[in-house]
């Protein structure tokens, strides 16, 4: 079990706080803004370490999670609502309690329904199974939650599912839902195994039911499906895309990109699109992927690639047999990105955008390689652990996990 939180804590060294800056680039180019949005941890009782993607409402509300902070310290649900001036006022929807009862250290990628609700997992809290990881401060294998708006204008928060170490514990990944209103995730570890699961959740009439879709082994189909502050993908059939950390047919333990594909009689069926043989071919996929229209995969790997083997962004084109063909090779020394890339999201034009550990870069389709451009430069001093997000304008929003005012990380929002 890779447990993370301390990669956090490694990570919160002392920055100057970040105020709004303009880069203007080369003549006749517009100008680019990179604004903060909040800083996280300056007032009492305020979350800090923001540990999730934003998600942006139609009023222009951004909703998101911080690993840490809150009125007990084990993570928040935050809003940050837009006023008339242009700035944002934050709201603590949520505080986590942590213990048996509640969850701690809420991570991945929140839901919003239609109605307003919000759905999310937590890593720690609930029951103290086996293979879970954290012992202290705060055991538990991580629990599913919603939070709904109440009558006298709160939140109130209902767990809809505990996870026990046999039916997956440990979860970096956010939710996703289907149009049925089923939610999928991942576990890291747990499962018949204790390599990870993918698990459905489905309401029924005595409740909400958790079924394990598939358990990894660590064998060929892999393991530790981290998924990290992102989420599964499911396409218009039901099928569904993710990355095993680790595992594969190979020797080096590269970790797989699968699909899992639902079958009439209830099971479903896990398909390798492709194994990672490390070196050039990169390695360790630690976050998910996505799909064009066309069905072909996308995706990034820590490790591997032939620039000091500093990770990759990778194609896995479906019309023929999910060959691989990698976009960009990321290099810790000389590319303006740097490395340790995390998701990566499209334009509407085809664009692949995305942030590293230390930047904002855009790619762009060419007939070789793809074309690299540095957005925005976090000079390694303000570490992003969460991918960001592009509304319908093109504008992009994130967080980083330390930084700003109190050094507790800030939400920012990058305008072209």
């Amino acid at each position: 079990m890779r447990n993370l939180l301390p990669q956090f804590l490694s990570r919160c060294v002392a920055v100057l706080g970040t105020i709004m800056l303009t880069l203007v680039l080369g003549s006749g180019m517009q100008a680019q803004t990179f604004q903060v949005l909040h800083d996280f941890g300056v007032a009492a009782g305020d979350g800090n370490l923001p540990s999730s993607p934003l998600l942006k409402d139609s009023a222009g509300n951004l909703y998101g999670t911080t690993g840490f902070g809150g009125a007990h310290n084990w993570g928040t649900v935050f809003r940050l609502s837009p006023t008339s001036t242009g700035s944002f006022t934050e709201t603590i929807l949520y505080s986590f309690k942590g213990g048996s009862a509640d969850g701690a250290y809420p991570q991945g990628t929140l839901v919003r329904d239609s109605v307003g609700n919000l759905y999310g997992v937590t890593q720690n809290g609930g029951i103290t199974g086996t293979g879970c990881g954290v012992t202290t401060p705060n055991p538990g294998c991580g629990v599913v939650f919603r939070l709904h708006p109440t009558t006298t204008g709160g939140w109130a928060e209902t767990v809809l599912h505990r996870f026990t170490g046999t039916d997956g514990g440990t979860s970096f990944a956010g939710l996703v839902q289907d149009s049925k209103g089923n939610f999928y995730g991942a576990t890291s570890v747990g499962g018949s195994a204790g390599r990870g699961t993918v698990f459905k959740l489905s309401h029924t009439s005595t409740g909400w039911k958790e079924i394990v879709l598939h358990s990894f082994t660590g064998g060929a189909d892999g393991a530790e499906p981290m998924m990290f502050q992102t989420a599964l993908t499911i396409d218009g059939l039901g099928n569904i895309y993710g990355s095993a950390y680790s595992g594969g047919s190979s020797t080096v333990n590269a970790g797989v990109i699968f699909e899992l594909i639902p079958q009439t009689s209830g099971a479903w069926t896990e398909k390798i699109l492709h194994t990672f043989q490390s070196g050039a071919d990169g390695s360790e996929p630690l976050t998910g992927v996505i799909l064009d229209k066309s069905g072909n995969v996308y995706g990034t790997t820590l490790k591997g690639g032939t620039q000091l083997g500093s990770g990759v962004v990778f194609k896995l084109t479906a019309a023929n047999g999910y060959t691989k063909t990698v976009l960009h090779n990321f290099n810790a020394l000389t590319d303006p990105a740097r490395s340790n890339a995390h998701g990566v999201f499209f334009d509407a034009n085809g664009n692949l955008f995305g942030t590293t550990e230390y930047a904002l870069y855009e790619l762009t389709p060419a007939p070789t390689d793809w074309t690299e451009t540095l957005l925005w430069s976090f000079d390694g001093e303000v570490p992003v652990y969460a991918p960001a997000i592009m509304d319908a304008q093109g504008h992009i929003w994130g967080t980083t996990l330390v930084g700003g005012l109190a050094n507790g990380g800030i939400a920012w929002e990058f305008i072209p």
